[in-house]
């Protein structure tokens, strides 16, 4: 019998990811990326961009709402 892949459902959530990544602004793209593939903190990446580690927090939390609601939204019909 099979059973579900955790591997597979990562991989559809990350090409969904990617699908609307280059929807948001480049400097979102590029703090989402030092975040999460450079495992840098908010205030590493705050120091590197010259803006505060609060900021960084309130531009995270932009950027992955949108990405949350973009991949969530129900596809339309046509």
């Amino acid at each position: 019998l099979g059973q579900e892949d955790p591997a597979v459902a990562h991989a559809v959530d990350i090409e969904a990811v990617h699908t609307h990544l280059d929807e948001l602004p480049e400097r979102d793209q590029r703090i989402l990326m030092l975040r999460f593939y450079g495992n840098m903190t908010q205030e590493q990446i705050g120091d590197r961009l010259g803006i505060s580690q609060m900021h960084v927090s309130r531009l995270l939390v932009r950027a992955l709402t949108y990405l949350r609601t973009q991949i969530t939204k129900p596809a339309e019909t046509t």
